[in-house]
């Protein structure tokens, strides 16, 4: 009997012989949308894993150093001194369509032109995001080790080919890395050396409501493998 990854690579080496795949959607999530769909896989934004225990997570090969999202946690509300509602209230800004926003990548290695920056304290188990060096908000050590543990005991990172042809987008999907077995300790590591980030992807709705899109945990295409205790490429032709 085949084990799961082994189920999952022959449903993607099906996937790669048909060769470019119109996208599906438009934007920037198109490239998973289409996977997924082919997959036979719904979108979802569920906690566990999306086929059989394996996390799957796609994306345009052509960015060297992109981020891609790990997942989505919000910070520890009940004993911070902030919500999203104040966040985007007293550090928002307004953008190019006139909306009241925050959007901006955070990182521990440097403070962000916005004024944010990351920071763990190893003492308290916490990671704390700042604003001009004064703590906004915090995640707890043990919830980041949990989703972290969960979402990614094994994964499936599939890079794909992008091209353009009359206004539409097509992918090849060609190449994946299998990871297994992500650490805490790991994802430390490598927050504390800038492959690892926060985002803030939040805005004001016209009726006056807080619409975030996820407290997302993302990390560098090429940082990838650091993440976990095992990693092997597999490139389709």
């Amino acid at each position: 009997m085949k084990e799961n990854f082994e189920i999952l690579l022959d449903k993607i080496k099906l996937i790669n012989n048909e060769g470019w795949i119109e996208s599906l959607r438009t934007g920037d999530t198109g490239v998973g949308y289409t996977l997924e769909t082919k997959l036979g896989i719904k979108a979802n934004s569920q906690k566990k894993p999306d086929f059989k225990g394996i996390e799957i997570k796609s994306f345009r090969k052509r960015t060297t150093g992109a981020l891609v999202t790990l997942f989505s946690q919000v910070p520890n509300w009940k004993k911070s001194n902030s919500n999203r509602n104040e966040i985007l209230e007293k550090y928002g800004y307004l953008d190019e369509n006139e909306r009241y926003s925050l959007y901006c990548s955070v990182y521990a290695n440097n403070k962000n032109n916005l004024g944010w920056q990351l920071q763990s304290d190893e003492n308290k188990k916490k990671i704390y995001i700042k604003h001009n060096n004064i703590n906004v908000t915090f995640w707890d050590f043990e919830k980041i080790e949990n989703r972290i543990t969960r979402k990614h005991k094994e994964t499936f990172f599939i890079f794909a080919d992008t091209k353009k042809e009359e206004g539409k987008e097509y992918f090849l999907y060609n190449k994946i890395i299998h990871a297994k077995n992500s650490s805490l300790e790991k994802f430390l590591i490598l927050l504390k050396n800038g492959k690892i980030c926060h985002d803030f992807v939040m805005h004001r709705k016209k009726s006056g409501a807080t619409r975030d899109h996820g407290f997302l945990w993302r990390i560098k295409n090429i940082s990838i493998p650091e993440l976990f205790e095992y990693n092997k490429e597999i490139i389709l032709n």
